[in-house]
């Protein structure tokens, strides 16, 4: 089963988030509302749900890029701005928009989770980074 992180600072958003993700069937391995509780998280993580904006400033796209380099996680980001992350983040797969319906929560954790072998069609409300920006697909 794939251990999903959140990375989120709004405590309403991410135990939302939570109960979305449990509710599909998945297993959170926590919440994390900045760079050094999402560094003591990503040892149990498998996927990665990130915001930009934390309680530690605008460290969402280098706690994606540490995620996805250092434990070779599967990272999307999730932020009401995504025009602030659209030139793609090394390592990071693509953005969406929050808010996030369920529908496309589920659609983006099942890309995550086999988007390497390519056995899941892209969701329309995922934005893709450049394959060079995100690394092999």
């Amino acid at each position: 089963m794939q251990r999903v992180l959140i990375v989120e600072d709004d405590p309403l958003i991410a135990i939302d988030l939570e109960h979305t993700i449990h509710a599909l069937g998945y297993v959170t391995s926590g919440i994390a509302n900045s760079f050094d509780s999402a560094k003591r998280l990503a040892p149990h993580s498998d996927l990665a749900l990130v915001d930009v904006n934390l309680i530690d400033g605008a460290t969402g796209p280098r706690i994606g890029q540490f995620l996805a380099s250092e434990f070779g996680i599967s990272v999307v980001m999730v932020t009401a701005n995504p025009e602030t992350v659209a030139d793609g983040i090394f390592g990071v797969i693509g953005v969406i928009s929050k808010p996030a319906q369920p529908v496309t929560i589920k659609q983006v954790l099942e890309f995550m989770s086999n988007h390497k072998t390519h056995q899941t069609p892209r969701p329309p409300a995922l934005h893709l980074f450049a394959p060079e920006r995100r690394g092999p697909l």
